[in-house]
Formats: C-alpha cells, sequence, structure tokens
C-alpha cells in the first residue's frame, strides 16, 4: 500500500503543478442574453495616419508576433493591433479607475513610429506543428521565444508577461488561445481591429482581452449575482470573452482590479517591493453561518513576512470537475494593522445555494503581487449551510484526496463504526473538512493512544499517515 499511495501522490503532485501552469479555459460557458448596450470607445489612426497616443510604464507588456514558417503576419498588423492593444489599455484603465485605482498597463512603443513594439519572431516549423494543445505547443513555443531574447534582449521589457499572437492558421487547424502562467496566446487576422466591436459571430476580440487578462494574473470568476451583473454586465474573466466582442456590458470585478493594482507592469515607477518575490504566509479563516441574514460573517488571520494589500475570497460552486471556476463569485477585503480580516458574504450574491458544494479560496495579495491562498469547503442543504454541528469531514485512503473516500459528520467514531461506514483501519492519509469543524484522529481503538487534531484540510497527515484506528469530527461553531 505504501509503494500505491507513493505513486499516487506524486502522480496528483505533477497534476497539480501543470494546473497551475495553465489558466486556460478549458469550456466556453453559455452566454446570457443581454438587454443593454456597451459604449464603445473607438481608438484608432486617425485620417492621416497618426498612431493613438498611450501609457509607457518603467515595466512593460511584451508583445510576440511568432510566425510559422508557412503562415506570414498580416502586414498591416502593426497598425491595426497598436489600435485595438490602446483600447485594451483604455478600457483597463477605466475599469480600474471605478474602484479608484489609476493605473495604465505599460504597452511599450517605438518612438519613431509612434506604434506599440512588436516582437516579431520566426518559427522555426509550419503552423501545423504548433496545435491549441497546451502540452503540444506552449512550451515549444516559449522555448523558441526564450533562445530568440537570448540573442535580442534588448527587444523585450524586463517584465514577466508575455501576449504571444500567431497568425490565424490557414490549412483549417486549431492554434494556442490560452493563458499559460504569466504568458498568454491569442489568434490574429483580419478582424482583430477595434472597428470590429461589436462583432456579432466571433469572440476572438473579447477572447484576446480574457486570456490576456490570465495573463496579467487574473483567474475566472463571475459577477455577484445580485449586486454587479444587473447593472455591470458580465465580468471580463467569467464569460467577458463573449460579451465583450459582441459590445455588451462587461467588466472587472473588485477582486481582479486589486490583483491588477499590484501587478507589475500597472506600476509607474516601480514601488519597493520586488515583484512575485516568494512570501512564507499562513491563512485562518473562519466562517459563521448567519441565519438571520443568510449570510458568512468571515473573519480570519494571517502571518506574512511581506506586506498584505488585500484578502481576495473565491467562492466557487463545485458543480463539475469541468466548470472551470467561471461561476466562482468573489469578494475583496481590507486586512487590518494587526494582520486580522473581516468582512460578511451574503447569500442572495450566490445563484447556487440549495444542494451544491463549494470550494473557498481564501488568498493574500501581497503589495509585491504575488498570492498565496488556501481552500476551505462545505455544501449546501436543502438551502442551509453544513457548517459547524451540521459539517462533516471526508476521510480519504490516498494522499490528495485519492482513493476512496467516506464522510463523516460531526460525531465519535470507534475503529467498528469506521469499518462499518467503509474506512478501512489504519488506512487514512488524507483529510477534507467542511467549515466549522475540527479532527481528531487516534491511533489506538476508542479514542485512545497518540492523536492529532486538524483544524483545516490536509492533503498528507504525514505524521499519522495509516496510524487512524478511531477519529472525533467535533464542530467548533
Amino acid at each position: 500500500m505504501k509503494d500505491r499511495k507513493t505513486q499516487v501522490r506524486l502522480t496528483m503532485l505533477f497534476m497539480v503543478v501543470f494546473t497551475l501552469f495553465i489558466g486556460a479555459c478549458k469550456k466556453a460557458t453559455v452566454a446570457k442574453p443581454e438587454t443593454v448596450k456597451a459604449k464603445s470607445t473607438r481608438i484608432a489612426l486617425d485620417s492621416v495616419g497618426t498612431p493613438p497616443s498611450f501609457v509607457t510604464n518603467s515595466k512593460n507588456l511584451n508583445i510576440v508576433m511568432f510566425v510559422p514558417t508557412d503562415n506570414p503576419a498580416l502586414p498591416d498588423y502593426k497598425t491595426r493591433l497598436t489600435a485595438l492593444l490602446v483600447h485594451f489599455q483604455g478600457w483597463f484603465h477605466t475599469e480600474m479607475l471605478r474602484y479608484g485605482y489609476d493605473k495604465y498597463m505599460g504597452l511599450p512603443k517605438v518612438d519613431s513610429t509612434g506604434l506599440i513594439k512588436f516582437i516579431e519572431i520566426p518559427a522555426q516549423f509550419g503552423q501545423s506543428a504548433y496545435p491549441y494543445s497546451a502540452a503540444t505547443s506552449a512550451n515549444k513555443i516559449l522555448t523558441e521565444i526564450a533562445n530568440y531574447k537570448t540573442a535580442h534582449p534588448s527587444e523585450f521589457s524586463n517584465s514577466s508577461h508575455t501576449l504571444i499572437l500567431l497568425p490565424n492558421r490557414t490549412d483549417g487547424g486549431d492554434q494556442p488561445f490560452y493563458g499559460y502562467g504569466k504568458n498568454c496566446f491569442a489568434v490574429d487576422n483580419a478582424n482583430m481591429a477595434v472597428d470590429k466591436i461589436p462583432n456579432a459571430t466571433s469572440n476572438l476580440l473579447g477572447g484576446m482581452l480574457h486570456e490576456l487578462g490570465h495573463g496579467l494574473n487574473l483567474v475566472h470568476d463571475h459577477a455577484k449575482y445580485a449586486s454587479e451583473e444587473p447593472t455591470l454586465g458580465t465580468s471580463l474573466m467569467g464569460n467577458g470573452n463573449v460579451t465583450f466582442s459582441k459590445g455588451q456590458p462587461t467588466f472587472l470585478t473588485p477582486v481582479d482590479a486589486a490583483t491588477l493594482n499590484r501587478n507589475e507592469i500597472f506600476q509607474n515607477p516601480l514601488p519597493a517591493e520586488i515583484p512575485y518575490e516568494a512570501v512564507t504566509a499562513t491563512i485562518d479563516a473562519q466562517f459563521a453561518y448567519n441565519s438571520g441574514t443568510q449570510s458568512f460573517d468571515v473573519t480570519g488571520s494571517f502571518t506574512s513576512n511581506k506586506d498584505v494589500s488585500d484578502i481576495l475570497i473565491y467562492m466557487d460552486p463545485n458543480l463539475s470537475s469541468s466548470d472551470a471556476d467561471y461561476n466562482a463569485v468573489t469578494w475583496r477585503f481590507n486586512p487590518t494593522a494587526s494582520n486580522t480580516f473581516s468582512g460578511n458574504i451574503a447569500f442572495n450574491e450566490l445563484f447556487y445555494k440549495t444542494n451544491e458544494a463549494y470550494d473557498i479560496r481564501v488568498k493574500l495579495l501581497l503589495k509585491n503581487g504575488n498570492v498565496v491562498s488556501k481552500g476551505y469547503s462545505f455544501s449546501f442543504l436543502n438551502g442551509v449551510p453544513q457548517v459547524g454541528v451540521n459539517g462533516s469531514a471526508k476521510f480519504y485512503q490516498n494522499a490528495s484526496y485519492g482513493g476512496y473516500g467516506v464522510s463523516l459528520p460531526v460525531g465519535q467514531y470507534t475503529t467498528a463504526d469506521l469499518i462499518s461506514r467503509g474506512i478501512s483501519d489504519n488506512d487514512v492519509s488524507s483529510v477534507n473538512m467542511s467549515l466549522g469543524v475540527k479532527v481528531v484522529m487516534y491511533d489506538g481503538d476508542n479514542f485512545t493512544g497518540n492523536s492529532i487534531e486538524l483544524t483545516s484540510s490536509s492533503t498528507y497527515v504525514s505524521p499519522f499517515n495509516d496510524k487512524a484506528s478511531s477519529i472525533k469530527v467535533i464542530a467548533v461553531n
């Protein structure tokens, strides 16, 4: 069993690391019809061909035109995409201003032409060598870009973020179009232009902006259903690729704006913090069900060896393995000087609140732009969140929630009780706990012998792996 569990742990670790690298949009959700038309700001070359003005920062977005050997870039892309990216810059700025952030995404400039600086890189292969599959193409392209950068370092800004464009394939095949770490991939064709917004037949324009969001550290999230969606429309990092392309209301959530506010290419002048420097931190959050207000009262504390700017909370209904977090509703709270935070999460902002499981991610957004996250979970049952005395813990045979998993509600369980419920003696390796409970595991029957207390979920109970013979699940709020 030990060898099998070790193999499972290594496999799961690889999958987690690979998932963190890819911010791809695996599933396109169905757009909801909008009745209000967005106002589109037209930014393009004027009648005498003068490029639009735009903001260049100390660190700027690297913009690569990656050109396969058999598919040349369109001859007008530099002027056409300059206008489009300046439009994107203005849209980000307008959205961030609603939250008090007077920041611009930095775009590199060619002084002699007034256009955006594009880094045109000839690919080693033809277009068929770079299909959509990230496993096939992403690192292949990034390796070619890195090799080019080594030979031409002065063409690049000293930032971590790169937008990689490939000419639209002419052979009918697909191509990269997703976020990948701090990089993102998108397509270029003649319709990728400001004067093509709105476009009723293509989501590629909004798709480029959406994937650029991924490349700028944003992850999927949904508008709050009561206070945001009716008035602001669709979140860019939700189904905003569709609505932005169609000229319908599209916006940045407070969490997304706060994240961009700490992104390195939005800083001018540069702050003292080293961008994305590693952090040592802990998070302890509590969610108390308030039946009177139908909400969670959130309190918590944290430690960090770097300054924390914001507390971000994602309420993500776990409907399926393929929902890609598009329906995660988000909140932003301010940390206090004593490293605590508090706030309220109203259930009327959630669409799914009947019998759904939820993952909660509490994140520390650092002033240097880095993020530290801790996960929690709970479920609704007949509209009531199962926390505290109604809560449970799920015990798994293998690390990282692998193998069989058995949920135990609040209560006490001897060896015989565990076996009767499907948990073998000395066979627990990870525990996923709902809100408001803690777990005590004993290596002897009837709550005897050595013990370990867990106050949060654990992907691997290393000090107590395969030792649990009796268990208590205890409500703490």
